[in-house]
This record gives structure tokens, C-alpha cells and sequence, in this order.
């Protein structure tokens, strides 16, 4: 009779276990797929369905246990765990994509910050035939004496090629460009995707995070080297960080980049109303400029700054991103979206397409300037593209990720210069510049697999054709 209490007690433990288990993660799996599903069906136009069983159930084991309800006509999203445990909401709103909600309701966030004079810029006339990058037209025939299209073409459609019907196997790759000499030499799409489909970046959003700061810089006086002054940091080392510090990841704060239920970056990106103020208040676990941690929560620290120092309104962050960057550089497609704070979430939520994805590329190629114009400062991207001292292998600059490992062993991509430069993001997001080539690619997707996807082997094989010449 014991030995039976003993069992039933330890059975009745197990399930309170699980229970507690399935209560404390039922609001990132809800909150995860009910935002990533809003940004995938009203911000990039793809099937609800296609991207449920595709890109966000193989995520994980526990995400099957989500029920999904979509509000078509008011571009909402709600999930619940088992179709009722701890329901969340995302909500589209026009020029500021998906939100998460946290403390508001669907009306209060309608009421207070829908921005509906920002978002895609119409393609005017003159862009239609005008050749890539200050147009949209894409013609390789322009370039004499490149004949190994068909080659090239090859390549392209052997990157996109499936090997596996099972979802966490599959490439996903959903769209993928190169560009060589300045001119589009071969793109591919996925289904239901094209060259103007906004797709999701989610960490190749730093870079352009870092781009506007330098917009700030140059527009703006912006002086990045000057500490934060935040009233709350005075009493410790917090009191020395600097946006320098944020760029490069070296601020000191206790931020752990990992993204299992209850760590600091689930936490921030789905549970925080404002994620700056969530990364501002983590306890410093060492002082500015004394290492390197990667860290989303210093890209939305950031964010909120850019936000406070622009004049803290929607409209206001709007014109620095839209009307001093994205329209100055002809992109079209960039939604950049927004916490409840009204703040961009510089760390993870900006979607373009791969050709706007590679406008920003270039622009670092070209040392900031674009039609004789400068959009960052002089010397901006020298400073970006200069490693950070205590970054492993000189694999980071100010938010933007670096070849330059003295030893090709070294480096993430060992086949290729050190001079190259990648905007990366979570689940095989590549844009991928290499100034000595002049070659740029952007691979944009959905990748499960452990190992990911490699931009490598491509670049490697298109840059074997285009050196024949």
C-alpha cells in the first residue's frame, strides 16, 4: 500500500510538473508563432498554412501544441496553447507591420500609433526601366563579355533544389540573388515569392540598425562615443556605455543570447512591452569595452535611443528611416516593425526583399555613398568594418559580421576574403558582401537544419565562372 502511495504521489508530482512546464512556455510558443505567422502572412503575402507547417511547427517539439486563429479582415493573428491556455495577439498595422501585444489591446494600439503614410513607396516609371540598383530592371545582357549565363543559372537552381520533403530538413530557401559588378547576374524564388516580397531578416536587422545610426551621425550629430547618461546607471559601470559600446557588443550587460523558454532574448522579444528598456535593465556583468557578447538586447537599446534622439514619435523615427535611408537608396519593400513602445526592434524585425536586402549591402560597398550622394558619414563604414578588439577571430564590427581572421582557418567563411562583410540573421538569412570581388549575395529563407545553410559553396562556384573572364 506504500509503494502504491509512493507511485501516485510521484505520478501526481509529474504531471504538476508538466503542467507548470507547459504554463511557463505556453506564452513563447503562443507569442512566437502568432508574431513570426503575422509578419509571414500580412508583412511578406505568403500562405498562412504553407508557413505554419513549413516555417514555424518544426521550430519545436512543443509548438505543435499551439492553435492558431486568424483575423483576416483586422490582419490579426491569436494563438493559444491547446486552444485555450494563455492566449497572445499580433497585430498588422499599416508602415509598422506586426506587434506583439504585452500590456495593450488591439484598439489602444490602433489608436495610438498607426502610421499609415509610411511603407511601400510606389515604383515610378523611369524605375521600371532602369537597371538594378537605381531601378528595378534586371538585365545581365548589359554586361559584355559574360557569356556563362546558362552555367551561373545552373548554380542557381541547384541552391534552391530540395533534397527532403521533411519540413526540418528542407533548405527553405525562399529567395536567393547575386550580384556582380553591380548588376543582378541570376535570382531565384520560391513559390509564392518574388523580387519584391518583404522577407524577414530577423539579426541582418542590426546592420541596418547600424546604418541608421550612422544616418543619425551624419544627419543628426549624433555623438556615439559619448555615455548613455541614463539616471538608473549612475551608481555603476553602467554609467560609461556608449552607443560605440552597443555597436560592438561590448557594453557589459548580463545578456545571454539564447533562445530556450525564460532566457533573456525569449523574454525580450516575447514577453517585453518596450525591449530596450528590457536589455536597460540587466545588471552589468563586467565593464564597458572589457568583452565581447553578442547581444539583441544592445540592437534594441540602441533602437530606443534612435527613438528618444530623433524626438520620440512614430512619425519622426518614420522620416529618419524611410525619408533619410530606405527611399534615398530606392527600397521599396522595407518594413521595419515595432514593439509596443512605438520603438523599431532593431535586434530582429525588419523585412525587405533580396534586392532591398542588397541595396543596404552596397551601400557599404560603395563607402556610403549612392548617386553621388552621401547617405553615412565619411569614415562610417571604415569604423563598421573595423573588428572589434575582443571579438573572436575579428569576426564582428559595429553590428555587422566580419571575415577578417588573419588566418583563413579562422575564419566563418575560410574559402573566402578576409575583406568580406555579412549581414546574418536566424535561420540562414545571408547578405554578403566582398568589396575585392565586387560580388554581393543575398539568401533569404527558412532553414531548421543543426548546420544551417552556407552562402560559401555558391559564391566559391559563381566566382570560379565569372574570373574566366
Amino acid at each position: 500500500m506504500k509503494l502504491k502511495n509512493v507511485i501516485y504521489t510521484i505520478a501526481i508530482l509529474l504531471v504538476l510538473a508538466v503542467t507548470f512546464f507547459i504554463w511557463r512556455i505556453a506564452p513563447i510558443a503562443n507569442g512566437y508563432t502568432a508574431k513570426y505567422l503575422c509578419s509571414l502572412t500580412y508583412t511578406s503575402g505568403l500562405d498562412p498554412l504553407d508557413a505554419q507547417v513549413r516555417y514555424i511547427k518544426p521550430m519545436h517539439l512543443l509548438f505543435r501544441g499551439v492553435v492558431v486563429e486568424m483575423d483576416t479582415a483586422a490582419r490579426e493573428v491569436t494563438t493559444r496553447y491547446f486552444g485555450f491556455l494563455r492566449p497572445r495577439i499580433a497585430v498588422w498595422r499599416e508602415g509598422c507591420g506586426c506587434t506583439l501585444l504585452v500590456n495593450d489591446t488591439a484598439e489602444e494600439l490602433h489608436a495610438r500609433h498607426d502610421v499609415p503614410h509610411v511603407g511601400h513607396v510606389n515604383i515610378s516609371t523611369d524605375s521600371l526601366n532602369t537597371l538594378w540598383p537605381e531601378g528595378t530592371m534586371a538585365n545581365r545582357d548589359s554586361m559584355k563579355g559574360m557569356h556563362n549565363w546558362a552555367a551561373i543559372d545552373n548554380i542557381l537552381d541547384k541552391a534552391m533544389k530540395e533534397n527532403s520533403d521533411d519540413p526540418t530538413e528542407r533548405n527553405n530557401t525562399l529567395a536567393f540573388v547575386v550580384v556582380w559588378k553591380g548588376r543582378i547576374i541570376g535570382e531565384r524564388y520560391a513559390e509564392g515569392v518574388d523580387e519584391n516580397t518583404s522577407l524577414p531578416g530577423w539579426s541582418a536587422a542590426k546592420s541596418v540598425t547600424s546604418a541608421l545610426t550612422g544616418v543619425m551621425v551624419q544627419n543628426h550629430g549624433l555623438d556615439i562615443h559619448a555615455p548613455l547618461g541614463r539616471p538608473e546607471w549612475a551608481s555603476d559601470v553602467r554609467k560609461e556605455i556608449t552607443i560605440d559600446h552597443l555597436l560592438r557588443m561590448e557594453t557589459g550587460l548580463d545578456f545571454d543570447e539564447n533562445y530556450t523558454p525564460l532566457a533573456n532574448a525569449t523574454k525580450m522579444l516575447y514577453a517585453s512591452a518596450d525591449m530596450g528598456e528590457y536589455a536597460a535593465s540587466l545588471t552589468p556583468a563586467a565593464r564597458p569595452d572589457q568583452r565581447w557578447v553578442y547581444s539583441s538586447g544592445s540592437s534594441n537599446l540602441l533602437a530606443d535611443i534612435l527613438y528618444a534622439r530623433i524626438g520620440s514619435t512614430p512619425e519622426k523615427m518614420h522620416h529618419l528611416a524611410y525619408d533619410e535611408f530606405f527611399n534615398r537608396l530606392g527600397i521599396t519593400t522595407a518594413v521595419f516593425e515595432h514593439d509596443e513602445s512605438d520603438a523599431f526592434v532593431g535586434s530582429s524585425y525588419l523585412s525587405m526583399s533580396a534586392r532591398d536586402w542588397l541595396r543596404v549591402c552596397k551601400l557599404y560597398m560603395d563607402d556610403g555613398m549612392w548617386n553621388g550622394e552621401r547617405i553615412l558619414p565619411k569614415g562610417w563604414v571604415k569604423y563598421s568594418l573595423t573588428p572589434t578588439p575582443h571579438a573572436p577571430d575579428a569576426c564582428y564590427g559595429a553590428h555587422i559580421w566580419l571575415n577578417a581572421a588573419p588566418d583563413p582557418a579562422d575564419r566563418k567563411l575560410p574559402g573566402l576574403p578576409a575583406d568580406t562583410y555579412y549581414f546574418k540573421g536566424f535561420q540562414g538569412q545571408w547578405i554578403v558582401g566582398i568589396p575585392s570581388l565586387d560580388i554581393m549575395v543575398a539568401r533569404l529563407g527558412v532553414t531548421h537544419k543543426e548546420e544551417g545553410w552556407s552562402p560559401e559553396e555558391v559564391i566559391l562556384e559563381v566566382l570560379e565562372l565569372v574570373e574566366q573572364k
